[in-house]
């Protein structure tokens, strides 16, 4: 049965992230995970916040969000009077 252990490969030493296996002298296969281009990354979040402006409503003050729970407070009074 296989396992998977992630680890960082520095200085030529394997340095487990999590759990580490038992044992000694173990055969390994390494998957190398190649890291994300800045420039790609950061072109992709800005096309992202591009496409997602005017999406999210301003949020409310403190004193809305009062005034919203005591309306609503005052129909569910009203329901169960």
């Amino acid at each position: 049965m296989l396992n998977s252990y992630k680890a960082i490969y520095r200085h030529g030493m394997l340095q487990w992230i999590d759990d580490m296996p038992d044992g000694d002298n173990l055969h390994v296969i390494i998957t190398v995970l190649e890291k994300e281009k800045t420039a790609e990354s950061e072109e992709f979040i800005e096309n992202i916040m591009k496409r997602s402006r005017g999406v999210i409503k301003p949020g409310k003050s403190k004193d809305e969000i009062d005034e919203d729970i005591t309306a609503m407070r005052a129909e569910w009074k009203r329901e169960w009077d």
